[in-house]
């Protein structure tokens, strides 16, 4: 025969719960008990809700953006963890009297911990449609704020205490992010005014030293430059003009006698230094003949004294003076085709006044023993010889003026190429600076209404729509769910005793023991007459 298990039908459990039946029960009853008793002692635990509601900005955004840019969440964590903070709760547990029970028997972290663990902070989440989309998206549109413990009045005011510090500190800390934003903003506004302000000056300055090679004068200066070159040029040509006029004033000259004959009235022909003589020697055949007194001697004398003075006078005296005449000529002759103003009447007439006052101081020379031009020709064409030779000069260096002026133009423009990059350096960083500086300005004026907006609170903020009230009955302990679990508990546990000790007892009570214990089959058993006889009783 097989060797079959100890519970195999329905009279081996029957038997079973007979035999153990106490060491089911007694277990049952006393974990029953216990736990049923400790439900009874456990002190009612009570709980307070206030629901916080997160109200959106009241001005719309495009007209005034807040500075603000934290999700309501993240500001719910943050004044939590503010509130749990062990001053906040110290604070709390002094004005309420919380936890008497454990005040100087437990440390206080440890009361600290209790009452962090009795404070909860959900988010209540509903499903919006999107703004962009219309999709419906789930979003945090409120949070509930609780408090749990054994004082329903405690309870209570705890709980709004709470409640209002979540609406006390956002408040402060959305106004204090927006001012310190203000604060920000305005030293960064600070720092470019006076970046604009340095680059202004550098700017000022720079131009003051470099006016005349600034970008903005390059065709200014490029006009000048080809005017000068174009005017040395034209002097140029009026230089070799001047010097083949001089040349060929000099060949004319080469030609005609420098003195122009003199008649006597009854002899030849003489020029002054000829006639002088003649006079000398005629004086001296009269003297030899004639008083000193005489008429023709005094005459003679007289004559010979006016040649000597005309002889001996400066030359340079005559040249000025026929270089006057002929600047009168030529002055005359212009202004009766250009005006008072023209550039030409004005130099020639500073030359003659110039010409009038070297005559004036020219000194009178004693004669050299040469005899000065007399021809009127000869005079003409070497006047105009010195007047081309004055010309030229005054073309030298009115050419020399322009000259100079054109290499000053000539540097301008070498100087131009770094000078524009300075600048355009300068500028670039002035137009930089202004740029934020605007930029800085126009958020600095944003963050000031946004701070106004938080003054005001029409921006986004936490309102209770749900205070807390008084908790009419407690949370827990639920001492029938306690009860039952004491119940099952206790019945599991006395079971599992049973089991435990049946497994472990080895009496032989059935054949299947026998078989189990020895390993061979019963051949035959005898019945307990007083078991059956209890068994049909």
């Amino acid at each position: 025969m097989e060797q079959e298990g100890r519970f195999s039908t329905v009279d081996d459990y029957k038997d079973f719960l007979k035999r153990r039946k106490w060491h089911i029960i007694l277990p049952w009853l006393l974990i029953f008990g216990i736990v049923s008793g400790i439900a009874y002692v456990l002190p009612p635990v009570y709980k307070s809700t206030a629901t916080i509601l997160i109200e959106s900005q009241q001005v719309p955004p495009d007209l005034i953006r807040t500075t603000v840019t934290s999700y309501a969440e993240e500001r719910i964590n943050a004044i939590t963890q503010q509130i749990l903070s062990r001053q906040v709760l110290l604070n709390l547990v002094k004005k309420y009297n919380l936890y008497p029970e454990k005040q100087g028997k437990v440390p206080v972290e440890q009361i600290l911990a209790n009452m962090r663990r009795d404070i909860n902070v959900e988010m209540v989440s509903a499903e919006v449609p999107d703004r962009r989309g219309g999709r419906p998206v789930t979003v945090n549109v409120a949070f509930t704020v609780s408090f749990e413990g054994k004082n329903p009045q405690k309870v209570m005011q705890v709980t709004n205490q709470l409640a209002s510090f979540f609406l006390e500190y956002n408040l402060k800390m959305r106004e204090g992010l927006a001012k310190r934003t203000s604060q920000v903003l305005e030293q960064q506004l600070e720092q470019y005014r006076s970046v604009v302000n340095d680059l202004e000056e550098k700017i000022a300055r720079f131009k003051g030293q470099h006016m005349k090679e600034m970008p903005e004068l390059a065709g200014l200066n490029y006009e000048t430059e080809r005017e000068l070159r174009r005017q040395i040029e034209a002097i140029d040509n009026q230089v070799g003009t001047l010097k083949d006029r001089i040349v060929y004033l000099k060949g004319q000259l080469a030609t005609i006698p420098p003195e122009s004959p003199v008649s006597t009235g009854s002899g030849p022909i003489l020029d002054p230094v000829q006639r002088l003589k003649s006079l000398k020697n005629e004086e001296i055949s009269l003297a030899a003949n004639l008083s000193p007194k005489h008429p023709d001697v005094v005459r003679i004398r007289r004559e010979i004294k006016r040649l000597e003075e005309e002889i001996g006078s400066s030359g340079k005296r005559a040249e000025l003076e026929g270089l006057l005449r002929l600047k009168k000529r030529e002055l005359q002759d212009l202004k009766g085709k250009v005006t008072e103003k023209h550039p030409d009447v004005r130099r020639l007439k500073k030359e003659i006044a110039k010409l009038k006052q070297e005559i004036k101081s020219a000194p009178l020379e004693p004669s050299s023993g040469t005899t000065l031009p007399s021809n009127p020709a000869y005079i003409n064409i070497q006047t105009q010889i010195k007047a081309a030779e004055i010309d030229l000069n005054g073309l030298y260096k009115k050419r020399q003026e322009l000259e100079a002026r054109w290499q000053e133009y000539i540097k301008r423009l070498e100087k131009m190429p770094e000078v524009e990059k300075q600048y355009r350096e300068l500028t670039r960083d002035y137009e930089t600076a202004q740029k934020k500086y605007a930029e800085t300005m126009t958020k600095y004026l944003e963050a000031k209404q946004a701070q106004n907006l938080e003054r005001a609170q029409v921006s986004e903020k936490f309102t209770i729509v749900d205070p807390p009230q008084l908790p009419e009955r407690p949370i827990k302990p639920n001492r029938l769910a306690i009860a039952l679990i004491g119940f099952v508990l206790g019945m599991g546990a006395g079971i599992g005793l049973a089991a435990v000790l049946e497994v472990s007892d080895q009496t032989v009570r059935t054949p299947r023991d026998v078989l189990r214990v020895t390993g061979k089959p019963v051949v035959a058993a005898i019945v307990d007459v007083g078991q059956a006889a209890q068994k049909r009783r």
